[in-house]
C-alpha cells in the first residue's frame, strides 16, 4: 500500500542545527521537570472520525496518531508490550461510547458510577448472560500494544479490540509465544521488541478496518538490547485509558 497519505499536519519538521548546538541545547534539560503522566503517549486509531486539514475526512482503514494528526496507512514499527484490559461500553449514534465498566487488571472493574466490582463474580462477564448459550459477555477484551515507529523513533498505543483481537493473536502464536528455546531445552516466549512489525489495515467485509500484522525480520542484537533497555522503561505504565484517542465511527469495533 501507499505511504503517499501520510500527512504532517500540526508535526514539526527536524531541525537543522549543527551538533554543538544540539548538544547545548539537550543540556539544558528543559522539561525533565515533567513527569510520566505529563508525556502523553499518542494513539494510533483507525476507524475513526477525524476531519483532515483539508477538510476531507480520514478512511477508516488509516491509523491517524491523537497528538500529531497525522496519517499513516501503514507503520513499520517494533512492538515492545502488550497490556490485556476489559471494558463494558455503549455506544450511541452523536454521543460515543458510554462506559459503564472497565478492568484495567482483570481483576477488578470501575463502574461508571465508580463501583468496585470483583470481576471473577461479576454477572456481566461469563458467555450467555442469561440471554442463550450463545450470547456474548458485556465486557470485551482489549489489548493495548506500546510500540516504536521507526520511521521516527516515536512511542505510541494502538488498541486492538473484536474482529482485531484475531490477527493479534494470530501473529503472537506464529511468531512469538513459546518461540524462545532456553540451554536447557525448555521454552519460553519470546519478546515482541526481538522482531520489527508492519502494521496495516484491511476492509474485509468492506464496513470496519480490521489490524493486519507481519514480521519484518529479526532485529539485531544491539538492537534488541536498546529495545529492551525502553521496554523496561515504558512497560510500568500504569492505567491505560481505552479512551485516549479519538472518536470512532459509528459503533465500530476497529
Amino acid at each position: 500500500m501507499s505511504t503517499s497519505l501520510t500527512s504532517k499536519a500540526n508535526s514539526l519538521p527536524a531541525m537543522a542545527l549543527p551538533d554543538s548546538l544540539l548538544t547545548e541545547l539537550a543540556g539544558l534539560r528543559a522539561l525533565d521537570h515533567l513527569d510520566r503522566e505529563d508525556r502523553p503517549l499518542p494513539t494510533l486509531a483507525f476507524n475513526t472520525k477525524f476531519q483532515l486539514p483539508d477538510g476531507s475526512w480520514a478512511r477508516k482503514d488509516v491509523f491517524v496518531n491523537s497528538l500529531t494528526e497525522e496519517v499513516k496507512p501503514e507503520i513499520r514499527a517494533v512492538l515492545l508490550h502488550l497490556k490485556k484490559t476489559r471494558r463494558y461500553a455503549v455506544y450511541t449514534e452523536g454521543s460515543g461510547f458510554d462506559v459503564k465498566c472497565e478492568s484495567d487488571d482483570l481483576a477488578e472493574g470501575v463502574t461508571h458510577d465508580g463501583e468496585v466490582v470483583d470481576c471473577s463474580t461479576c454477572s456481566h462477564k461469563s458467555w450467555g448472560n442469561g440471554h442463550g448459550r450463545d450470547a456474548a459477555p458485556k465486557c470485551g477484551v482489549i489489548y493495548h500494544l506500546l510500540g516504536i515507529d521507526l520511521d521516527d523513533g516515536s512511542p505510541f498505543l494502538l488498541r486492538a479490540k473484536a474482529t482485531s483481537l484475531r490477527p493479534v493473536q494470530r501473529y503472537l502464536a506464529r511468531y512469538f509465544l513459546g518461540k524462545l528455546k532456553l540451554a536447557d531445552g525448555s521454552y519460553a516466549d519470546l519478546p515482541l521488541f526481538t522482531h520489527q512489525t508492519k502494521l496495516s489495515l484491511m476492509m474485509p467485509t468492506g464496513t470496519y478496518a480490521v489490524l493486519n500484522m507481519e514480521n519484518a525480520g529479526a532485529c539485531t542484537e544491539t538492537e534488541i538490547r536498546t529495545y529492551k533497555s525502553l521496554y523496561e522503561n515504558l512497560r510500568g505504565i500504569g492505567r491505560i485509558d481505552p479512551d485516549d484517542d479519538l472518536p470512532e465511527n459509528g459503533g465500530g469495533e476497529g
